[in-house]
C-alpha cells in the first residue's frame, strides 16, 4: 500500500532546517498574479475529521484545507480599492469568489507548495484599506449536486464499493484518476472497485473471485478476475442502430505476469431486433500474440491478425474503431504499448447485418483490466487522439467494503464523499499539490518508519500532551444494511400514442422520486413485446400500428436526480410512432424496487474484554449509513475503531515545533521530549496550523495522535478506593434498606 511521506524538497532547503538563523520564504498567487509582497498575514489549516468519530477524535476541523489572507495595497492604492467586490474588474477580478489561489512558503528561497485552490469569499474594510480573502482547496470543485447510478446489484453480488463512490463522484467533478471519457461516451466503466459503469446502467455479471488490485493496474486500479474470466453486460446510455454512428471501443489491460483465468479479453456489442441478434465482437489472445474481430449473425463474417506483439508482458491500450456503410461494419484495431510501440491495423469491412439497435455490452475477461470505454465517433482516430492527453487530478486506495447496492443520495459531491470516508474511517483530501487522495484506515494500524523527529532540544517550543477515559472505547457496535432486489414493476406509461417526425428529436421527462433506483434504457421491439422492462416500440403508421420497425430510432436514457430524460431520435424522413401492436402507447418504463422489508438492519458487536476489565465498559454505537452493507465490512470497521480506541492514545496537542515546510497531513513523526511531559513516541500529524506574516515570521502548530498506548496500567503501591464507600453499608441500614 502507498504512503504519503513527507514533501520532497532540496539539499539547500533540508540544511536550512539545521541552521541557527532562518530565512523563511513565502510565495502567494491569485488568478496566476503575484501577490506575495501584498499579503501582510496567512494562515493555513489542514486536519481530518474521517478517520475516527467524533468522540475518538483529537480534534474536529474541515476536511478541506482552509487558506486566510490579509491584503494591502500597492502604487499608492488600498487593498479595499484594488480587490473590494465593486473595485474595476482588471484588479478586483483577481480576488473574486471562485479565483484561483496558490500558496506556499520554504526556506533559503526555496518555496514548496502548501495550498492550491479557489476563493471562497473576500471582505474588504475601508477602515484600514485591507481585504480579507479566505480559500477553500479542491473540495470546492465538489459542490455540484451528487450523481450517482442508484442501482441494485442482479445476484446479490458485490458491484461496487466505497472508494468506486468517491472515484466516480470526482469524475463527475472533473478530477480523474484514470483516461477520462471521450466525448459522445455512452459507456464508461472504470472498474475502480466496482463493476457499476460511470457512463451507461449495469445490467449483470458473472459471479466470481473478482478483486480490485492497485498493484495490477495500468493505471489506478483493476478488476482482476480469480480462477475464471468474469463477464459483465452493460445497458448503453445511448442505443445506436445498425446503421448508426461509428462506435469507437477500448479498454486497458495488464499483462505483466500469466493469470490462471487465461491470457484473453473480449468485448461484445449485442445489436438486437426481437429475435434476431447482430454481435459486432473482437477478442484479443494476449499468449497466443493472435486476435479475431468479427460482424455475426446473419450473414457475418470473422477475420483475424496474429504476429502482433502483444503476448510479452507489459500495459496494453486496446482500441477497435467500428464504422458503418450503410448496414454494413468496418473495423480498425489499435495497440499502444508505450515507449513508442504501436500498431494500427485497418480489418476491412465485413457482411451487411440487419436492421437493429445497440441492446447491451458485454466484456469478459481474463486479465486486469480497467477504463473501459465505448463513445460515439464517426471521424478516424488519430495516433494523438488514441493516446489521449490527460492530467491525473487523484490517487485512490485498496478497496475495504462492499456494495450490493448505490442507494440514491442527496446534497453535494463532497458531501457522500465526506459520508463515505466517515462510515470506512478513511481520509479524503487534497495535498498542497491539488491531489486528491483517499485513504482507507488500515494506514493508521501499521505505522511503520517515521518520517521525521522533532526534539525539545531544538524543534520543539511547546508540547501539551492529554489522554482521556472519554475517548476509550471497547465495546463496537456496528450496523450494516443488507440490500435485497425485488421484483420490477411498471413505472410509467404515456396516456397517447406520440409521433415522431422525420428526423426529428423528441424528449420524453419523468418526475422521479429521489429515493427510487434507476429505470434501464427501454428496449425496443417489433413484434415480440419483452414481458419485464423498460420498452418501447415504432410503428409508420397509428392507430392499428402496423409496421413496426428496427434499427430506425436512436435513443438516451439519462437520470439527473428526480428527472428522467429519454431521448429519441429519428434516423430516417419518415413519422413514426410509439404504438403497440393494437395502436397502445408503446413506451413503458420500468423500475427496480427493493423486496419487501430490504434494506435489513443487522448489526455486529466486537469486544476488548481486557480494555473492559481495565476501564469498565465503554461502548459506542457507530451511526447507521448505507454505505456498510455486510457482516464483513461491518467486522472491519469494527476490529480497526478497537485498535485505536480500545487503549487511550494520548493526544499531543498545540505541538508548536520550528517551522517545516515537508510536513503534510498523515506523516508520521517522532517526537521526543526530556524536558517537560518525558516522552518519545511515534505519532500521526492529524493537523497542521502554518501562519505567517508580511516580516517573514512564520509558526507551526501540529496536533497528533500517538500510534500506540504509553502502556498497561500497573497502579504498583496504590490501592485505589472502591466505587461503593464502606460507609455506605451503615447508612443503608439506618435506613431501613436491606445489605448483604
Amino acid at each position: 500500500m502507498w504512503r504519503c511521506a513527507v514533501l520532497p524538497a532540496s539539499g539547500n532547503l533540508t540544511n536550512a532546517l539545521f541552521d541557527a538563523e532562518r530565512t523563511n520564504t513565502s510565495l502567494t498567487r491569485l488568478a496566476g498574479r503575484d501577490l506575495t509582497d501584498q499579503t501582510t498575514s496567512w494562515t493555513l489549516d489542514r486536519s481530518y475529521d474521517t478517520d475516527l468519530p467524533a468522540p475518538m477524535r483529537a480534534v474536529n476541523g474541515s476536511a478541506a484545507a482552509e487558506l486566510r489572507l490579509t491584503l494591502t495595497g500597492k502604487d499608492d492604492k488600498t487593498a479595499a480599492q484594488l480587490y473590494s467586490p465593486y473595485a474595476p474588474h482588471d484588479t478586483g477580478d483577481v480576488a473574486r469568489p471562485g479565483q484561483s489561489v496558490t500558496h506556499g512558503w520554504g526556506l533559503a528561497g526555496e518555496v514548496l507548495p502548501g495550498f492550491r485552490g479557489q476563493v471562497r469569499d473576500r471582505a474588504a474594510d475601508s477602515g484600514t484599506g485591507t481585504v480579507a480573502v479566505s480559500a477553500l482547496d479542491g473540495a470546492e470543485k465538489l459542490r455540484d449536486a451528487a450523481r450517482l447510478p442508484a442501482v441494485l446489484s442482479a445476484n446479490s453480488s458485490p458491484i461496487a464499493s466505497g472508494t468506486w463512490v468517491v472515484d466516480h463522484l470526482l469524475r463527475e467533478g472533473g478530477i480523474h484518476s484514470a483516461p477520462p471519457p471521450r466525448e459522445a461516451c455512452t459507456l464508461y466503466a472504470s472498474m475502480h472497485g466496482g463493476v457499476v459503469p460511470d457512463i451507461g446502467f449495469y445490467r449483470e455479471h458473472t459471479p466470481n473471485s473478482l478483486t480490485y488490485r492497485r498493484d495490477r493496474a495500468p493505471w489506478e486500479m483493476a478488476a482482476v478476475p480469480g480462477s475464471q474470466p468474469f463477464t459483465v453486460r452493460w445497458d448503453p446510455r445511448t442505443r445506436t442502430t445498425v446503421s448508426g454512428r461509428g462506435l469507437f471501443t477500448e479498454f486497458w489491460v495488464d499483462r505483466t505476469t500469466l493469470q490462471a483465468s487465461g491470457n484473453r479479453v473480449e468485448l461484445k456489442m449485442v445489436f438486437q431486433a426481437d429475435n434476431e441478434i447482430n454481435d459486432i465482437y473482437y477478442w484479443f489472445d494476449f499468449n497466443e500474440d493472435q486476435m479475431n474481430i468479427g460482424a455475426t449473425g446473419t450473414g457475418g463474417t470473422v477475420k483475424g491478425d496474429a504476429a502482433m506483439g502483444i503476448r510479452f508482458a507489459g500495459i496494453y491500450h486496446i482500441g477497435v474503431h467500428w464504422t458503418w456503410n450503410g448496414r454494413t461494419p468496418s473495423a480498425r484495431y489499435f495497440i499502444d504499448k508505450g515507449s513508442g510501440s504501436y500498431r494500427e491495423t485497418d480489418m476491412g469491412a465485413f457482411r451487411e447485418l440487419g436492421w437493429s439497435q445497440l441492446n447491451y455490452i458485454e466484456l469478459t475477461s481474463a486479465l486486469p483490466i480497467e477504463a473501459v470505454q465505448v463513445s460515439l465517433r464517426e471521424n478516424p482516430m488519430t495516433r494523438q487522439e488514441f493516446t489521449q492527453t490527460w492530467t491525473r487530478g487523484a490517487v485512490l486506495d485498496q478497496v475495504t467494503s462492499e456494495l450490493r447496492a448505490i442507494p440514491p443520495v442527496q446534497g453535494s459531491a463532497w458531501d457522500v464523499i465526506t459520508s463515505v470516508a466517515q462510515a470506512e474511517q478513511a481520509t479524503a483530501e487534497f495535498d498542497p499539490y491539488g491531489v486528491f487522495r483517499y485513504r482507507n484506515n488500515t494506514r493508521f494500524t501499521t505505522p511503520g518508519q517515521t518520517f521525521l523527529k522533532v526534539t525539545s532540544a531544538r524543534e520543539i517550543a511547546s508540547l501539551r500532551v492529554s489522554e482521556a477515559i472519554d475517548a476509550i472505547r471497547n465495546t463496537i457496535d456496528v450496523p450494516y444494511q443488507t440490500y435485497t432486489p425485488g421484483t420490477p414493476s411498471e413505472r410509467f406509461t404515456e396516456t397517447f400514442v406520440p409521433s415522431l417526425l422525420g428526423f426529428q428529436t423528441r424528449t420524453f421527462t419523468y418526475d422521479y422520486d429521489v429515493s427510487e433506483y434507476d429505470s434501464p434504457p427501454p428496449v425496443v421491439y417489433a413484434s415480440n413485446q419483452p414481458t419485464t422492462g423498460s420498452r418501447v416500440r415504432f410503428a409508420t403508421s397509428t392507430g392499428s400500428g402496423s409496421g413496426a420497425v428496427n434499427g430506425f430510432v436512436e435513443s438516451t436514457t439519462e437520470r439527473d436526480g428526480a428527472t428522467l430524460r429519454v431521448t429519441f431520435r429519428n434516423l430516417t424522413s419518415s413519422t413514426l410512432y410509439l404504438s403497440t401492436s393494437s395502436g397502445t402507447p408503446s413506451l413503458v418504463i420500468w423500475s427496480p424496487r427493493l423486496a419487501s422489508g430490504s434494506p435489513t438492519r443487522l448489526s455486529t458487536r466486537r469486544y476488548d474484554t481486557t480494555s473492559r476489565t481495565r476501564y469498565g465498559a465503554q461502548v459506542y454505537q457507530v451511526p447507521a449509513t448505507p454505505w456498510i452493507q455486510n457482516v464483513n465490512t461491518a467486522g472491519r470497521i469494527a476490529n480497526y475503531l478497537l485498535s485505536v480506541a480500545a487503549q487511550p492514545l494520548p493526544v499531543l496537542g498545540d505541538v508548536e515545533i520550528l517551522p517545516d515546510p515537508r510536513i503534510t497531513l498523515g506523516d508520521l513523526v517522532r517526537v521526543v521530549d526530556e524536558v517537560g511531559a518525558a516522552l518519545d513516541t511515534s505519532a500521526w500529524v492529524i493537523g497542521i496550523r502554518t501562519s505567517g506574516d508580511g516580516t517573514g515570521r512564520i509558526r507551526q502548530f501540529l496536533t497528533l495522535r500517538a500510534t500506540t498506548s504509553p502502556g498497561v496500567p500497573t497502579d504498583t503501591g496504590l490501592n485505589p478506593d472502591p466505587a461503593v464507600d464502606p460507609a455506605a453499608r451503615d447508612a443503608l441500614i439506618r435506613e431501613g434498606i436491606r445489605v448483604p
